[in-house]
């Protein structure tokens, strides 16, 4: 008997196994060293988050407040893709790069809270963190080149 449809058959479980639940953002900020965390991944996470609030909210969200939460979940997304661009990059094929890994998030998301979505304990700590960190860095992030307008002395 040869191993080789058995290793294969393996491979196929692996594939249509679920994606791994997700931890809470702090996890990811409180492991590993500094220098080696991808700093892009907690503002991707929490532009997953309010895009996904605003999902699971549907309708009962009024609009001007729909579009401050978006507005605000695209700036941490842009700056995570500006995080993510090294020299020689593609511009636009690290932001398509990024939109997918989000676009996952929010599936991610989706099934983590369900129908109880805000009622969810990782929701719960992860709008936390976001409220306190990531949103107010967003809001504060200059993502104007120097000497541009628009951009900080």
């Amino acid at each position: 008997m040869s191993i080789r449809p058995l290793v294969i058959a393996a491979a196929l479980m692996c594939l249509a196994a679920p994606a791994a639940a997700l931890a809470p953002i702090q996890n990811h900020l409180n492991s590993g060293r500094a220098g080696e965390r991808d700093h892009a991944y907690p503002l991707m996470r929490c532009g997953a988050l309010y895009m996904a609030s605003l999902k699971s909210a549907g309708d009962d969200v009024e609009p001007g407040k729909a579009e401050q939460v978006m507005a605000t979940a695209m700036k941490m997304i842009a700056i995570a893709s500006s995080f993510r661009l090294k020299p020689g990059d593609d511009p636009e094929r690290v932001a398509n790069g990024v939109m997918d890994e989000v676009e996952s998030m929010i599936g991610d998301y989706a099934a983590e809270g369900g129908r109880a979505f805000a009622s969810a304990s990782l929701v719960k700590q992860d709008f936390k963190y976001c409220r306190n960190f990531a949103e107010p860095f967003a809001r504060n992030y200059d993502m104007n080149p120097p000497g541009q307008p628009g951009a900080a002395p």
